[in-house]
């Protein structure tokens, strides 16, 4: 990969931190916005129950996007960035366009979601386990 196409996904990146940033910051204050000074009726406590949940469900996936998006410029810094972290071979570029986040090769991404007791992305962080990759083979 070249400097021009590092930059773009740095530009890329620094977006995605920007906007996961920006969200954040309105969240806390949509959940303080949720937090009357007066007794609500049950049907209100409901609601505004309903919605700190959701806001709660956003923001945690938002919290995950910005560590990976973090995590993929420190890549970019320490010259790793389109190394697989699992296996250390390269990540195609089709693949960086897709997720410039990404820190698995479609192999071992693959490998960390079929580990039991996880949920897709619930691993975010994990190298895949020896024997994940072997049986991804």
């Amino acid at each position: 990969m070249d400097k021009h196409e590092i930059e773009q996904f740095r530009k890329k990146l620094e977006l995605q931190r920007h906007e996961s940033a920006r969200f954040l910051k309105e969240f806390e204050q949509e959940m303080r916005s949720l937090d009357p000074g007066c007794a609500q009726d049950p049907a209100d406590q409901c609601v505004s129950s309903m919605s700190k949940e959701s806001l709660f469900e956003q923001s945690s996936k938002k919290r995950t996007m910005l560590r990976l998006v973090e995590a993929a410029l420190r890549r970019i810094e320490d010259g790793s960035f389109g190394e697989c972290v699992g296996c250390g071979n390269e990540i195609p570029l089709r693949r960086l366009h897709a997720l410039p986040w990404t820190q698995f090769c479609l192999r071992c991404q693959e490998a960390v979601e079929r580990e039991p007791g996880t949920a897709g992305s619930a691993r975010p962080f994990l190298v895949p386990p020896a024997t994940a990759l072997k049986r991804a083979s």
